[in-house]
């Protein structure tokens, strides 16, 4: 719990801190169960794109629609189930690959095998020694990262392949490349005794020529290194021609960002825009001319960074968008340029783009609520050009613009097919999904449940189901119509959507019934639970006395936190029902909850009885229980609850207690010690129901320590809070 979302944004700590101020604070994450949702929130996703979405979430959507990923779900892990997740929603880390997945060994290049071997072919023993490139944190940026045994292994088995160059140069070389490994920064003077003196041959002195450009890259003389790579560019040897080229645009974009950044934020005014423009072009020649060359990829991706430095907007999408959704079957989206383009444009742009992909993404952001980009319908209609190989998609953000930002259900439903396909991909399961929601937002709840059961059957895409049987529960629940969730032939199978119905909304008769027809051993506990848990705190104890009935002698000790709605806490069980109060730690001796309850029953105002009440409360924890505790309207059993009445509050009952004149001395006395004891040691009610001001518990405390100072409870009080 404490490391996954932090985890999952650590991999972006290159990137600019106002890229992650969209993401959640906390190191965990919690549900909000609603379908609707306008405002980000990266811990409640949904398989369809929508404005609340994390930007990545609805990345992926669109790359899967695309061919180009496999939506993969993680499995619900403990710590999902302990924040008290369901399959949807989600938190947007479960997209995220599996630990192991990805190769996150870092495991020498097999080309760098045989190394030791080639030094040895040239009558060199290689000392140990630390190698630069190795010594920095991983994911460090470092011009020095390239120092490594790779790039010396590289030039060395080249002059090995170079018959031109005598076997003493070879060695001579060779030695040179080796004594750079441990260090990335040498004073001219020093390279005077590091680079080899006598090489003859204009081979020879070309790779001398190399290594004194390499040291002077490592050393942060951008100037002196670029005139020595450009001296190679032209190079009759394809390797060093090849290498220089790419060094060419490597030390440009190291001049260019020398001095761009402040404590690791990029500052773009800072870039030196002559040296970036150069390194742009001879990125872009070295591409154009060795599209398979050794460095392509590097170059290419290098070229990003270009245009990030530069912040060129459009040319920085469609690098990520030649890429992410680069044509062929075969291709498949890479998963750390899935988080680059995120973190480096997404989430932090604020201007329109040309790329569709990337636009779409940005328009479903700026349509959230609270949006310092706020997307009008002009800014939108403008895109039309952008979307023109994408109508579809078009018409569906569109739609979308209507419902989220017009609040018109009616304009999106002109919007959005009437019909349903016969494949369900991401976008078309999108438009459906849209649909629904706008038939909801138009009070036309019957024509929405409708399309969510007939979609049920084409749902096949990982979480569509799960999405759907969300949205019909919460459509049957608001009209109505809880009993159709847990009817025999019910589609609604998801455990946690019953489970909050089942604490939230349900009536008695709907819990009785699930007692008995419950679809596991859990939802028949848990029914019974929350009846006989609501009947006691509603002031029911009639229909508790009758409901308990139901209990067995010895109850099941299953802990039901899960389903209860317990966060990172195994709850009760119902072995609770049979608690005895004559174990009581504070030296008041209760009878059974079903006594009091009984007692209760007879007389609501009985002190002991209440008293006795407040100590069950107490003893079990249930001042905060989650099935007491409100929700939002707009969520999953956000609606009126099942049982009429309030909440027992053990605040109230002890006032009712103090109150009465003809109450036990040891009753009274007992009232006072636990009504004042609400307050400890914060000075706010954690007893429920109203709080009172410091002077009445200031006459409760003086009561106690006058006229009961011959109680326990009147002898070991001190304070008053």
């Amino acid at each position: 719990m404490q490391s996954r979302l932090l985890t999952s944004l650590a991999i972006a700590v290159c990137a600019s801190a106002s890229s992650l101020a969209q993401a959640s604070s906390d190191d965990s994450c919690y549900p909000t169960w609603s379908i609707l949702s306008e405002q980000l929130d990266p811990c409640s996703n949904l398989p369809f794109l929508s404005p609340g979405n994390d930007s990545s979430v609805n990345l992926r959507l669109l790359l899967a629609n695309a061919g180009k990923l496999q939506l993969s779900p993680a499995a619900l892990n403990k710590d999902d189930l302990a924040e008290g997740y369901g399959e949807v929603p989600f938190a947007h880390y479960r997209l995220l690959p599996v630990q192991g997945e990805i190769d996150d060994e870092v495991a020498k290049d097999g080309h760098t095998l045989g190394l030791n071997e080639m030094l040895a072919s040239l009558g060199i023993k290689r000392e140990p020694a630390e190698v630069a490139g190795d010594m920095l944190v991983d994911g460090e940026g470092s011009r020095c990262r390239s120092n490594n045994e790779t790039t010396a292994t590289d030039f060395i088995r080249e002059l090995i392949k170079t018959p031109e160059l005598s076997p003493a140069e070879r060695a001579a070389l060779a030695n040179s490349r080796m004594q750079m490994l441990p260090a990335c920064g040498w004073e001219p003077e020093q390279l005077t005794s590091l680079l080899p003196g006598e090489i003859t041959s204009s081979t020879g002195k070309a790779f001398t020529t190399y290594l004194q450009a390499a040291a002077d890259f490592y050393s942060g003389r951008f100037v002196d290194a670029s005139k020595g790579f450009t001296l190679l560019a032209d190079n009759p040897n394809e390797w060093l021609k090849d290498t220089a080229l790419y060094m060419i645009g490597r030390t440009e974009l190291n001049l260019a960002q020398e001095k761009a950044f402040e404590y690791g934020e990029l500052r773009p005014d800072r870039v030196d825009l002559a040296a970036a423009r150069r390194a742009e072009s001879a990125f872009r020649n070295y591409v154009d001319n060795y599209p398979y060359g050794v460095y392509s990829n590097t170059a290419t991706g290098l070229l990003r960074r270009v245009h990030w430095l530069t912040q060129d907007k459009d040319k920085l999408a469609a690098d990520y968008e030649a890429l992410l959704f680069r044509p062929g079957e075969d291709s498949t989206a890479d998963e750390a340029l899935m988080r680059e383009a995120d973190l480096k444009l997404i989430t932090p742009n604020t201007t329109a783009i040309k790329s569709p992909m990337i636009a779409a993404v940005n328009d479903l952001m700026w349509m959230r609520e609270g949006s310092s980009n706020k997307l009008t319908k002009a800014s939108l209609m403008a895109q039309k050009d952008t979307f023109a190989e994408h109508p579809e998609l078009f018409t569906y953000l569109q739609a979308a613009f209507a419902l989220y930002v017009e609040n018109n259900p009616a304009s999106a439903l002109q919007r959005l097919p009437d019909t349903i396909p016969a494949e369900l991909n991401y976008l078309a399961f999108s438009q459906q999904m849209l649909r629904g929601l706008a038939l909801e937002a138009n009070q036309d709840s019957k024509n929405a449940q409708a399309l969510w059961l007939k979609l049920m059957p084409q749902a096949k895409l990982p979480l569509q189901h799960e999405q759907l049987q969300l949205a019909l529960a919460m459509s049957y629940e608001r009209d109505e119509q809880l009993a159709r969730v847990f009817a025999a032939d019910s589609p609604i199978k998801a455990e946690k959507v019953r489970y909050i119905l089942l604490g939230k909304a349900a009536d008695a008769d709907l819990l009785r019934q699930q007692v008995i027809q419950g679809a596991s051993d859990t939802e028949r506990n848990t029914a019974l639970f929350v009846l006989l848990y609501k009947d006691l705190m509603r002031s029911q104890f009639g229909a508790f006395g009758e409901d308990l009935k139901q209990l067995p002698e010895s109850p099941s000790a299953e802990k039901l936190g899960y389903s209860l709605g317990y966060v990172y806490d195994q709850g009760q069980a119902l072995t609770l029902f049979r608690w005895h109060g004559d174990k009581a730690e504070s030296g008041y001796v209760c009878p059974s909850i079903a006594d009091t309850a009984a007692t209760l029953q007879k007389d609501a105002k009985n002190p002991r009885g209440l008293n006795c009440m407040g100590e069950f409360i107490l003893r079990n924890g249930l001042d905060r229980m989650p099935l007491d505790e409100a929700r939002s309207a707009d969520v999953l059993g956000g609606t009126a609850p099942g049982f009429a009445g309030q909440v027992f509050s053990r605040h109230s009952a002890y006032q009712t207690v103090i109150a009465n004149t003809k109450v036990d001395h040891e009753d009274k006395a007992y009232a006072l010690y636990r009504a004042i004891n609400c307050y400890a040691p914060s000075g706010n009610n954690g007893c429920g129901g109203k709080a009172v001001e410091p002077s009445v518990r200031k006459v409760w405390f003086k009561q106690l320590k006058s006229g009961f100072a011959d109680t326990p409870w009147g002898k070991s009080l001190q304070y008053y809070w």
